[in-house]
C-alpha cells in the first residue's frame, strides 16, 4: 500500500484532534514528513516514455488524415467517381463504404499504438485510463478525423496537394 504525503498530514491532524479531545491539558507538537526514496534509471526512462507516449501517441494518429483525403482526392482527380457513377454506384454508397474503410484502418491503427503502449511500453496514459473512456475517446477522434478529410477534399484537385507537409 501506497502512502502520499496528504494521508500522513491527515493521519496526523486526527490524532491530534483525538487526543486534544481526551485530554485538555496536553499539548501535543508533530509533524510527519515523507523520506526520499531513491530514483533509479529504470525510474526515470519509465517517466520520460510515459510523458512522451502520452503526447505523443495521439500526435501520430492525427498524421492519419492525409491519408484519409489523398484516397479520395485521388479517386476524385482520376475521374473514377464518375465513372462508378456511370456503372450505378449510388454516391452515398460509395461514400458510406469510404467513411467505413477510413474508419477501420483507424481503428486498426489506434488499437496497435494502445496495445503497443498499453502492453509493451507501459505507458500511464494507457494503463491507468479507463478502458471504457480511452475506447470511447479514440473513437470520437477517430469519426471526426474521418469527417473532417471528408470536409476537407472538397477544396482539393490534387492528390498530391492533400499528402503536403504544407497542408498541415
Amino acid at each position: 500500500m501506497k502512502v502520499f504525503d496528504g494521508q500522513l498530514i491527515m493521519l496526523d491532524t486526527i490524532s491530534k484532534g483525538y487526543i486534544g479531545a481526551l485530554y485538555d491539558d496536553v499539548l501535543m507538537f508533530s509533524g510527519s514528513q515523507v523520506m526520499p526514496t531513491s530514483v533509479s534509471t529504470q525510474a526515470v526512462l519509465s517517466k520520460i516514455i510515459s510523458l512522451g507516449g502520452g503526447s505523443l501517441y495521439p500526435i501520430a494518429l492525427a498524421l492519419l488524415l492525409p491519408v484519409f483525403m489523398q484516397s479520395i482526392v485521388l479517386e476524385k482527380e482520376e475521374r473514377l467517381r464518375e465513372i462508378m457513377k456511370m456503372n450505378g454506384l449510388k454516391m452515398r454508397n460509395y461514400w458510406f463504404i469510404n467513411y467505413i474503410f477510413n474508419l477501420g484502418m483507424y481503428m486498426i491503427s489506434a488499437l496497435i499504438f494502445v496495445v503497443f503502449g498499453k502492453y509493451i511500453l507501459n505507458v500511464d496514459f494507457f494503463t491507468s485510463t479507463n478502458s471504457t473512456i480511452l475506447l470511447l475517446s479514440f473513437l470520437g477522434w477517430g469519426l471526426s478525423q474521418v469527417s473532417l478529410s471528408f470536409f476537407f477534399q472538397n477544396f482539393m484537385s490534387k492528390a498530391k496537394t492533400a499528402m503536403s507537409k504544407d497542408f498541415l
